[in-house]
């Protein structure tokens, strides 16, 4: 019954779908009249997305800058977090040009698209900071909006002991908002239902084959850069790869059946234990980064944001690329640890490269099969680099650990 209850929402968002590709195929052109279901959903995440982001981003800056006691191992930490995870976006934008998921799909976008001008080095940096505070409320201000609550996290931080309210405030909006998105989640079987129904009806079985290629790309791509460059890493500090990937077998079964970060945590602690990982540093790197590194969130975040390109035709600018990566880097970084959390994520990556937030309609079907293998990459990717770290900062104490 338990695990009934576990998928009870994936199951509910297949069903959905099924049904609506079903309804679809049975009766045509007036199934496409069902996508106001799906646009319904849409327009819940537009008006969940922007505070999610401020409230959640600030919430763990101030909670990190908090530990700055911890000093150089913090710092060090998360600029691995986010180098890596630049590279895994970096990766999801290749595995998209590379093989074009979402090409020849043909989808029209929403009428009041309007693909982003051309911009200049300086707007970019300009664009960063808003005129006015309004601007940061719309999804097109996401970008905007973390560096806001960048900005603020660190105030925060900086008062001392007379903002550890605020921080212990924002922590409890943080813990509400992905309350508040779990309860929206449950809406999306009926908003893939009616897009399920739109599409099929409108485009047919080239959306499965669509699909297939989605799936298969990320799968390729993310399971190359998982055997690949966490071995690399887990070599770099000096323990055997083949150590590392028996003493993650428990997380990666975990992450993969629960899709949930937060709920691998407990068997990755272990994990890192028989890697000779010293505690207070997998305490660290491994809590952390349960909620701050997601390579597989954002290799899956810039594909899926290519895929909605092309499916769409619509042409970016090549500056859009960066911008993609490094959305999907901080979108990964504000990513709850929940199942399906990268998916609301996604729809501050498209807002920022100026993509229809209508193609997230499109992920929501399949992001459960996607979800399984994002999970379990960013679970273990924490104990790969809680190794390096220990390396860094234990030295030739670190050689002599049990691997």
């Amino acid at each position: 019954m338990s695990a009934l209850r576990r998928y009870a929402l994936v199951i509910a968002i297949v069903v959905g779908f099924v049904l609506g590709c079903v309804i679809g195929a049975a009766i045509g052109k007036p199934a496409a009249g069902l996508k106001p279901l799906g646009d319904f959903f849409v327009r819940l995440l537009r008006m969940l997305v922007t505070p999610l982001v401020i409230i959640t981003v600030s919430a763990a800056v101030a909670r990190i800058a908090d530990i700055k006691r911890l000093g150089k191992i913090v710092v060090t930490t998360l600029f691995i977090f986010l180098v890596t995870s630049f590279l895994a976006a970096t990766m999801g934008l290749i595995s998209g040009l590379a093989f074009e998921p979402g090409k020849g799909l043909g989808l029209k976008p929403p009428p009041e698209f309007k693909p982003p001008a051309p911009a200049t080095a300086v707007d970019v940096i300009l664009s960063l900071i808003p005129l006015n505070f309004s601007d940061i409320l719309g999804v097109a201000g996401l970008l905007q909006a973390i560096v806001f609550a960048i900005l603020f996290g660190v105030a925060v931080a900086l008062t001392g002991e007379a903002g550890k309210p605020v921080v212990r405030a924002l922590t409890s909006l943080s813990e509400a908002m992905i309350k508040f998105t779990i309860i929206i989640m449950w809406i999306a079987p009926i908003g893939v239902f009616g897009y399920g129904a739109w599409l099929f009806a409108t485009y047919g079985a080239a959306l499965l084959g669509a699909y297939a290629k989605l799936i298969g790309a990320n799968y390729l791509v993310a399971i190359i850069y998982w055997l690949v460059f966490y071995s690399l890493v887990v070599r770099a500090s000096g323990k055997s790869p083949v150590h590392y990937w028996r003493a993650i077998i428990e997380p990666i079964t975990v992450a993969f059946t629960t899709r949930s970060s937060a709920a691998t945590l407990p068997v990755n602690l272990r994990a890192a234990e028989k890697l000779g990982v010293p505690e207070h540093i997998r305490n660290l790197v491994l809590t952390v980064g349960c909620t701050v590194n997601m390579d597989g969130t954002a290799l899956y975040q810039a594909l899926c944001a290519l895929f909605v390109a092309q499916a769409y035709g619509i042409s970016l600018e090549p500056y859009l690329y960066g911008l993609i990566a490094v959305m999907a880097m901080l979108g990964s970084v504000a990513t709850a640890a929940i199942p399906g959390g990268g998916l609301i994520m996604l729809a501050m990556v498209l807002g920022a490269a100026g993509l229809p937030l209508e193609g997230i309609g499109l992920i929501v079907a399949i992001d459960p099969i996607l979800d399984a293998l994002r999970t379990s990459i960013n679970a273990t990717g924490d104990t790969a680099y809680s190794t390096i770290i220990s390396r860094i900062f234990e030295g030739p104490r670190w050689w002599g650990k049990s691997s």
